[in-house]
């Protein structure tokens, strides 16, 4: 095996030749669980934040920042079950010595707009994200959070420019 030193993920392929290869990426799968996550001793920072890191980076949930966010915000995660926030609590607090705190958000879906930023300030201006959640994902993409069905259904019809996608595309190449 490989030692990873938080520079691969999955999907990702070594090659020792000197031209450029890419293969098709693997999409995340939509999720249908949020909660904001703290650190409720500050003492703990660092074991805390190395623990989300590599929980992040071997794909245990996906993260989610408000827009503009560099990582000094609140940290939302982002799973397809509640299995997986308890999995991650019960890492850092075995793996790396850290207490951590949940705080469940009501949302219940996630559509990456991939139309782009424009596309969605386009649509909030025009007072078509009313109740929805805009937030950016670990590469910076534009991700609307929805509390039901019939509101994202709604949305991805009338504002077809916003093109909604339940799951999120591998990065390109370049980013």
């Amino acid at each position: 095996g490989i030692n990873n030193p938080g520079n691969f993920a999955i999907g990702d392929t070594l090659f020792t030749g000197n031209a450029k290869v890419a293969f098709p990426g693997i999409p995340s799968f939509s999720p249908e669980k949020f909660a904001y996550i703290r650190n409720p001793n500050p003492s703990t920072y660092k074991s805390f934040q190395k623990g989300i890191d590599q929980l992040l980076a071997e794909g245990a949930v996906q993260a989610l920042r408000q827009r503009n966010d560099d990582g000094g915000g609140p940290l939302i995660l982002a799973a397809v079950g509640q299995l997986q926030f308890e999995v991650v609590q019960a890492r850092l607090e075995n793996e790396y010595g850290v207490e951590s705190v949940l705080e469940p958000m009501g949302y219940t879906m996630a559509r990456w707009a991939d139309g782009g930023w424009d596309a969605v300030d386009k649509a909030d201006k025009d007072g078509k994200l009313f109740g929805i959640m805009i937030v950016q994902d670990r590469w910076k993409r534009p991700v609307l959070l929805f509390r039901n069905d019939w509101k994202a259904a709604s949305v991805a019809a009338e504002e077809k420019y916003l093109e909604l996608l339940p799951w999120s595309r591998p990065p390109s190449f370049d980013e």
